[in-house]
């Protein structure tokens, strides 16, 4: 059986992992990726403390966040194919062009 310490240390090194991916890539593929996997971290924690304390309220809460989520991202990966035609690459420094 996987302690909550395990778990907590895999979150860990996964939000740092995610954290470096933002802060040293500006390609929006790349933070969209890195966002995700920050998101994942803390749902994973969220079902393992529910394991933890015998709950279903982490683990639901996980499930909503992950619904809403999927649509976010949907949502941002249009933009970013907009993005893409317009100016030939999905680099976040080209939203600078876009500014009203």
């Amino acid at each position: 059986m996987i302690s909550y310490t395990d778990v907590l240390v895999l979150t860990g090194i996964l939000f740092a992992v995610a954290i470096y991916g933002i802060v040293s890539r500006r390609n929006g593929i790349t933070f969209i990726i890195s966002a995700e996997i920050i998101l994942n971290a803390a749902l994973i924690n969220f079902v393992a403390a529910s394991s933890a304390f015998n709950s279903y309220d982490g683990a639901s809460y996980a499930l909503l966040t992950l619904v809403i989520a999927v649509l976010e991202t949907v949502a941002i990966i249009g933009m970013l194919i907009v993005l893409g035609k317009r100016t030939n690459s999905v680099s976040l420094n080209k939203l600078r062009n876009f500014r009203g």
